[in-house]
């Protein structure tokens, strides 16, 4: 593979065998290099076939503004995440986690601090990517020497987790998180308890509520129909099941679309282990 363009020392564009487009991303790739010459395969840590044009544009263009040090400590942050996690993130994370920590770093060093309204959320809900957020705080902190605030783990934390999920867009990610956090609340208040947040059946709601928001705000939520067991599990667990109703009414009127039989069944058995009642 040849050189076609430099962006930094440690990101360059080049064709594939197929004749692709792509992004090859490497410590030290392009040191003394220069248009035309042999990429050192040796040194190629990542690299990205560049399918859609749009999205080639804006990778090529923040990596070749964006200081190669910022780059790496985003990569880092991924490499982290990945490793930790046990998960490939998409593409889109080295590009849009590059961009924030950027202008994040950017803002610190005007004293422009950007309040993070679902911090205490991230915290509880996503604790093992806020963690890895927060060592990539200390990474920047470490080789940049800027302190970075406890909101910016907060929003690391989201770009992680948007791209383990899938989403399309942040947004996606914190609809997600208002609610499980609503739902949450509604049914603390509707029982008049406040939950233990290190027991194993919160941690179990938690994760069933994520997956839940996943597919309600994506449209996937399961169309099963099970009348005998509907009909059970209202009989059997009458307050979990009214608050369910209760949650169901929220969501409709929030987002104008019902849960459906089959998410209210398994939403019904969760809460009615969280609140102790079995």
């Amino acid at each position: 593979m040849l050189i076609d363009k430099i962006l930094n020392n440690n990101v360059v564009l080049s064709h594939n065998d197929s004749d692709e487009e792509i992004i090859l991303m490497g410590r030290g790739l392009a040191f003394q290099k220069k248009i035309g010459d042999q990429v050192d395969a040796q040194f190629i840590e990542k690299e990205f076939v560049l399918k859609d044009s749009l999205t080639g544009h804006q990778m090529a263009q923040v990596f070749n503004d964006v200081p190669s040090e910022e780059i790496d400590l985003a990569k880092k942050m991924i490499d982290l995440a990945e490793k930790e996690l046990q998960v490939e993130l998409s593409t889109s994370i080295y590009l849009t986690l590059t961009d924030h920590l950027h202008y994040a770093i950017k803002r610190m060093q005007e004293g422009i601090e950007i309040p993070n309204p679902l911090l205490l959320e991230t915290q509880r809900f996503y604790p093992k990517e806020f963690a890895i957020a927060e060592k990539g705080l200390a990474l920047v902190s470490q080789e940049l020497g800027i302190e970075l605030p406890e909101s910016e783990a907060g929003f690391i934390a989201f770009h992680i987790v948007n791209s383990s999920q899938g989403n399309d867009n942040m947004q996606t990610t914190m609809q997600m998180t208002e609610i499980v956090r609503d739902i949450l609340s509604l049914i603390s208040r509707y029982f008049g308890k406040t939950f233990d947040n290190q027991s194993l059946n919160y941690q179990r709601i938690v994760t069933h509520l994520q997956y839940f928001a996943q597919r309600y705000l994506k449209n996937e939520l399961s169309d099963e129909q099970d009348e005998f067991l509907f009909t059970l599990v209202q009989s059997k667990y009458p307050k979990s099941f009214q608050a369910v109703q209760r949650i169901n009414e929220f969501l409709e009127k929030t987002y104008h679309q019902p849960i459906g039989q089959a998410e209210m069944i398994y939403l019904t058995i969760h809460i009615d282990r969280v609140v102790g009642e079995t």
